[in-house]
């Protein structure tokens, strides 16, 4: 007999099966003969028709002066599988924030309105030894936005949305980069093993506007450099440089030791790039990535990317203000990213920088 009860097996009704039920019951089958027709057992189909319960209006007789209603007890199957939904939500171990309230508000406010994304947050309270009465992993705040557990933060906050991974497509070089090769470019750069090299891009602003942003990414902290320019051509970029230059002064072969670019227009003047505004000695070194592989310069189209979330496709970058352009770079340095260990651009940067000087 213990054996036999070991083996039963309890299985929750699916919808297929409240479908045949409401079937089986609109053709005069009384629960027990459901049960028997169904496969299970007598309480389970009792308790599934209280569920899915409610009162039909039929129509008894017709007279001159009105109709007649008659009120039959019915099942519905919607009802029922709605009201099974709803219960399983409730089933499972409570939420770990309780009444910790000063945890929400800090999450809360970390990614609604610093902008950063859960991990990010979790892992900044970590580095920081931040003390909660609650501890929860990144998988669990994702379900509890999800859900909707918080006041403010929803999965609307959230930066991006789960994309399917592209294949790599093989591309075919049709014509020679501006100057020298990414290929030639030392292994130790491509390892990030060196503090010192970057990669310098543009982002263009909405069609028939000239302003565009001028962004240098450092390998190896992530720092950020943006600088506003009137239009997209190489002197502008070569007076950003002589301007970095200028606030560096003698380190700044030390700290920009290698520029990688793309082959945009912008960057065609590279022995003025790597001249130095004080004589003609050289400052820097540039190279260049292959035509059509953006994904040779992966931390600044990266960076790119985190700038996009504040300044949309289609911004007139000639309506954005130095202020507003200076905000967004110093949010940058100071977002906490777990390829540092949690740690902010601005610290690796800054620790990097004390020890060449």
């Amino acid at each position: 007999m213990e054996k036999e009860r070991k083996k039963r097996k309890f299985r929750h009704l699916t919808w297929e099966k409240r479908l045949q039920i409401e079937a089986l019951f609109k053709v005069g089958y009384k629960a027990r003969q459901i049960a028997e027709e169904i496969g299970c057992s007598f309480k389970t189909i009792y308790n599934e028709l209280k569920r899915g319960e409610y009162d039909h209006i039929k129509v008894q007789d017709t007279f001159w002066y009105g109709k007649k209603y008659r009120h039959i007890k019915s099942y519905s199957p919607n009802k029922a599988q709605d009201l099974y939904k709803k219960n399983m939500s409730l089933h499972g171990v409570e939420i770990k924030l309780g009444n910790d309230y000063e945890f929400a508000d800090y999450i809360e406010k970390r990614i609604v309105d610093d902008g950063l994304t859960p991990l990010a947050v979790l892992g900044e309270i970590k580095k920081k030894g931040l003390c909660f009465n609650t501890t929860i992993c990144v998988q669990t705040l994702y379900n509890y936005i999800r859900s909707g557990v918080f006041l403010r933060l929803s999965m609307e906050h959230l930066p991006y949305a789960k994309k399917d991974k592209r294949k790599n497509e093989k591309v075919t070089v049709k014509k020679l980069p501006r100057g020298v090769s990414i290929e030639k470019r030392p292994v130790s750069v491509y390892e990030r093993a060196e503090f010192g090299h970057w990669e310098m891009d543009c982002i263009e602003s909405c069609k028939k506007k000239k302003a565009t942003l001028l962004c240098l990414s450092e390998r190896l902290s992530r720092r950020e450099i943006i600088f506003k320019l009137p239009n997209k051509k190489s002197d502008s970029v070569i007076k950003c440089l002589n301007l970095l230059e200028h606030r560096y002064g003698k380190l700044f072969p030390k700290i920009f030791k290698t520029i990688t670019v793309d082959n945009g227009v912008e960057f065609s003047d590279y022995t003025a790039m790597e001249r130095s505004r004080y004589g003609n000695k050289k400052r820097t070194t540039v190279y260049y990535c292959h035509p059509y592989c953006s994904s040779e310069r992966g931390t600044n189209e990266r960076m790119n990317r985190e700038i996009r979330r504040k300044f949309p496709k289609g911004t007139d970058f000639s309506r954005v203000s130095i202020e507003q352009v200076a905000e967004v770079e110093r949010w940058l340095n100071a977002y906490p990213r777990g390829i540092l260990g949690y740690d902010t651009p601005e610290n690796v940067f800054n620790s990097c920088l004390s020890s060449i000087s």
